[in-house]
């Protein structure tokens, strides 16, 4: 064992059992990607992943990816070393801070401890009823670019050491996977395949990178007693939908995140698929494609009494468009938009000509302030901050 894998005691992170609860789930698609090969002669095996893909981004919003390249041991290597970083006394963390201690002391102009590198400590955010947040998170920024490893004096001692592997790890999302579900995107939109990178993801995984796409480690820690969670009313983080064009996080057994169900409106709890990742549409990706795929509000809130008092450990990584794409699909062409209607001249006519930047900072000054519900009421470029969607009609097609 290294030396210094026995300071911060490098250790698996050990997951509770699954729930007993009979609470109603969702059980999400699993799209494998093992399936997705390169060539001529496998685009109809792409289309075919591609169309198991459409029926979920156009609803629920969210799907499992299995078989992605990333090995279950690089996963429980990097969950290691989150949970040791996470775990670093608050000495140490108030150090590295991502911004200020608390969201209320947030200059108008930071990006907050949402976005910024480093810390968010607990108590950042204010819940409900006087109860501020229980978890703790650490992000990574521009883990593309070939600095990324070179900056070891803006972290704690534990994260210098393993910044390489912590880079390889979100570089395989930005670089390998991400282009992949791209590809079968454009393949949804009848358009040629690498159009969307071309469009809105230039440089993808470059120095020329400019989208702030960002990792983050992230640990919930159960409320200290009773009365904070009756409080909270058992809420952790609250309705929302993601800024990011993809958003990709680790599957972990413990029931804590909830998705707004596409069919009937109510909360659902995802459930667990081992070796998985699950990954969620966000505004972005909502606007690039005109409203046609999903960017659909989750939750996470504390799990059943079976799993109450474990801790949840999630490796997120936030995937955008290039901070100059225009968030609508006007660049695309896409055939399938214009016969659904998803153009300006109809669906969309309302809306602004606006950039991802636009969206980024307009967005990300209200996170962490207002809940979810007040948001959805706020416009901005013709769109609202938070949307609701809902199945209208009698049945999908198979």
């Amino acid at each position: 064992m290294a030396e210094i894998d026995k300071k911060y005691n490098i250790r698996p992170f050990i997951d509770p059992p699954l729930s007993n609860s009979d609470t109603e789930k969702v059980t999400l698609a699993a799209i494998d990607l093992s399936l997705f090969k390169e060539g001529d002669e496998y685009r109809e095996q792409r289309k075919a992943l591609a169309n198991q893909l459409e029926k979920s981004i156009t609803t629920y919003g969210f799907f499992n990816l299995i078989n992605f390249g990333i090995s279950n041991e690089e996963i429980e290597h990097i969950r290691a070393i989150a949970q040791s970083v996470l775990t670093l006394p608050d000495e140490v963390k108030l150090n590295y801070l991502a911004s200020a201690a608390t969201k209320e002391q947030e200059s108008s102009r930071s990006v907050g401890g949402e976005r910024g590198q480093g810390f968010k400590p607990k108590g950042y955010w204010a819940i409900k009823n006087g109860v501020r947040d229980s978890i703790d998170h650490y992000n990574f920024r521009d883990t593309y670019l070939d600095s990324f490893t070179e900056r070891k004096n803006q972290h704690p001692e534990v994260v210098a050491h393993y910044l390489k592997d912590i880079a390889k790890y979100y570089n395989k999302i930005q670089r390998e996977i991400l282009p992949k579900i791209l590809r079968l995107c454009d393949l949804i939109l009848e358009v040629p395949e690498g159009t969307i990178e071309k469009n809105y993801f230039p440089n993808l995984g470059t120095n020329s990178d400019d989208s702030a796409s960002h990792g983050r480690f992230m640990m919930y820690h159960p409320y200290a007693n009773q009365t904070k969670s009756n409080k909270t009313d058992s809420t952790f983080l609250r309705g929302h939908s993601d800024i990011s064009a993809i958003t990709f996080i680790t599957s972990q057994p413990i029931l804590a995140l909830q998705i707004k169900d596409y069919f009937d409106g109510g909360w659902k709890y995802v459930q667990h698929r081992q070796n998985s990742l699950i990954v969620n549409i966000g505004d972005a990706m909502e606007f690039i494609s005109g409203g046609y795929f999903k960017a659909v509000l989750h939750r996470v809130i504390e799990p059943p009494e079976d799993q109450r008092e474990f801790k949840r450990l999630v490796i997120i990584h936030f995937c955008n468009p290039s901070s100059s794409a225009d968030l609508d699909p006007e660049n695309l062409k896409s055939p399938k938009l214009e016969t659904l209607g998803h153009t300006k001249q109809d669906k969309l006519k309302n809306w602004e000509k606006i950039k991802f930047h636009h969206w980024n900072y307009v967005k990300g000054s209200l996170l962490g302030r207002s809940e979810a519900g007040d948001r959805n009421l706020l416009q901005f470029f013709g769109r609202t901050i938070e949307r609701w969607h809902h199945f209208q009609g009698t049945s999908l097609s198979d």
